[in-house]
């Protein structure tokens, strides 16, 4: 059964504020492990030192592709942290990559390139999609030709909430991405509500943002956990992610980690 982690770009919020008890709240729920974004309120040295205190492990995190002048920098933290994979939570120059299947192309190589810089380390190359990732680009499903152009090493987080927003069935989607599906995201939520998300520049690059708030405790919303569970037969990690919550953001947490784990699709510490 594949390990439960977190995303925790999800506590960012409550990290700013404390990042120690944040990390220690999570620990207490039964994490084994974690999937950094970046360190608000602290730094990767202080938090590796928690991380081995509270027995947590970070098996992967959201980070930049070690090529050109960051590459040495990426390869030494991702060791330093004992991460297996860099993953992307958003690919670099975001939405421009999807614009023709020639860009698709060239972002394919440059995962290829990160993937040939990590791999003499130990640590693999991941994408994590959302919906505009999985439209079509000249007729075709842009991740297809992404796909295409990478090999299977490079892995695929499906976020299944932003594959069914695609209109795509997640089961399927996890079938199809085959052995790169080692760490899977399983955020759930309001799938056709309608909401307009747009694009914001932060410190530590662009992301997806919605006045509203159709994010949900794993469980509770609209994407088919059980049926993508049954297909995810090589994952390893399958991780909780709320982008928001209007709630109490470290319940919801605490919710999607019994949901999984008493469902028998991820198994935690308690």
């Amino acid at each position: 059964m594949p390990e439960i982690t977190v995303q925790l770009y999800s506590v960012r919020d409550l990290a700013k504020q404390d990042y120690e008890a944040t990390i220690r709240a999570i620990a207490e729920i039964g994490f084994p492990c974690v999937e950094p974004a970046g360190y608000p309120g602290s730094t990767p040295e202080a938090a590796s030192k928690l991380f081995k205190e509270l027995g947590l492990r970070a098996p992967s995190c959201h980070g930049g592709l070690p090529v050109g002048e960051n590459k040495n920098r990426i390869i030494e933290e991702a060791l330093m942290m004992g991460h297996e994979a860099v993953i992307t939570g958003c690919p670099p120059n975001f939405r421009e990559n999807y614009t023709s299947l020639d860009r698709v192309r060239a972002l394919a190589e440059l995962y290829c390139e990160a993937a040939e810089n990590a791999a003499p380390h130990g640590i693999q190359i991941g994408y994590h999609n959302h919906d505009w990732d999985l439209a079509e680009v000249e007729g075709q499903r842009g991740y297809r030709v992404f796909l295409d152009n990478t090999p299977e090493s490079v892995l695929w987080e499906a976020d299944i909430f932003w594959v069914a927003r695609a209109g795509l069935d997640p089961a399927e989607f996890i079938r199809e991405i085959g052995p790169r599906g080692k760490f899977l995201h399983f955020k759930d939520g309001v799938v056709g509500g309608g909401e307009n998300f747009r694009e914001l520049e932060t410190a530590d690059g662009k992301i997806m943002v919605s006045d509203a708030k159709p994010f949900l405790p794993a469980g509770r919303g609209q994407v088919d956990m059980l049926a993508a569970a049954k297909a995810a037969t090589h994952a390893t990690y399958i991780g909780v992610e709320l982008d928001s919550y209007p709630g109490d953001m470290m319940e919801a947490v605490a919710e999607s980690y019994r949901y999984l784990t008493e469902q028998g699709i991820a198994t935690g510490r308690k």
